[in-house]
């Protein structure tokens, strides 16, 4: 299988489908402006997730942390394939499909960010700073390569949406959590199907040998991470007053 292959049937097809589930939905509730502010969100983090997250894949390549099939890939640009670059666009696609499928009445909420909220986000920059140092000692290995790598990169923005508005997201765990989970489970699953199939491979020399059955742990902790930081998104950008 290619991984324009892949794309296509384990992700684009899939983000489709609940795509005509979530119109379905709203045309019977009457309910479009939601999902127009919902879409408005979804392309913002899209750019976000490809701006932010091309030079750190490009760097962990060029890393040899992992490499892809030669074969199984129509072009390269830098160091990273261009299914890679289409896959940071539509990884937010999906999740956003599917939080707006099972969460679409759980979204909407009051932007507090305002409010003197100093204790949860003194907490937040606390534990952001921590994560950072862990990081930083995890880099003394070379098995940790990958996990310091994915801290270093993508916990600051999770402290900077804490930072931002911490109530806001408290208030939604209860969305938060599966919204952050269920495309974990799915994007693991499907990551090491991908892994098996040749298309891509995660490299020995630097990462844990952690394993989630025969999922490499640092692919799982990306997602998850990644996850995170799309659910908040949306959940700061549905609490913000629509203009």
């Amino acid at each position: 299988m290619s991984y324009l292959t892949f794309l296509i049937f384990l992700v684009l097809i899939p983000a489709f489908v609940l795509l005509l589930v979530f119109q379905i939905r709203a045309k019977k509730s009457g309910d479009r402006g939601q999902g127009q502010w919902h879409w408005k969100g979804t392309v913002l983090l899209a750019s976000i997730a490809f701006v932010w997250t091309t030079p750190w894949d490009n760097y962990i390549v060029a890393k040899e942390v992992w490499s892809y099939g030669a074969d199984r890939v129509l072009a390269v640009i830098g160091y990273v394939p261009l299914e890679e670059y289409l896959f940071f666009v539509l990884m937010p696609l999906f999740n956003s499909t599917l939080i707006a499928c099972l969460f679409s009445g759980s979204l909407t909420g009051e932007s507090t960010w305002r409010e003197r909220q100093a204790l949860s986000r003194v907490i937040a920059i606390g534990m952001g700073a921590l994560l950072m140092c862990v990081a930083g000692l995890l880099q003394v290995k070379e098995s940790f390569t990958y996990l310091s790598l994915i801290l270093f990169w993508f916990v600051p923005p999770l402290v900077l949406q804490w930072v931002f508005d911490p109530q806001s997201l408290t208030r939604k765990l209860g969305v938060l959590l599966p919204a952050t989970l269920l495309p974990t489970l799915y994007f693991s699953i499907v990551d090491a199907f991908a892994i098996r199939e040749g298309i891509w491979t995660i490299h020995d020399a630097t990462r844990s040998g952690w394993e989630l059955g025969s999922l490499p742990f640092e692919e799982a902790f990306f997602f998850f991470i990644v996850s995170l930081l799309l659910a908040q998104g949306l959940i700061l950008w549905h609490s913000l007053p629509r203009r």
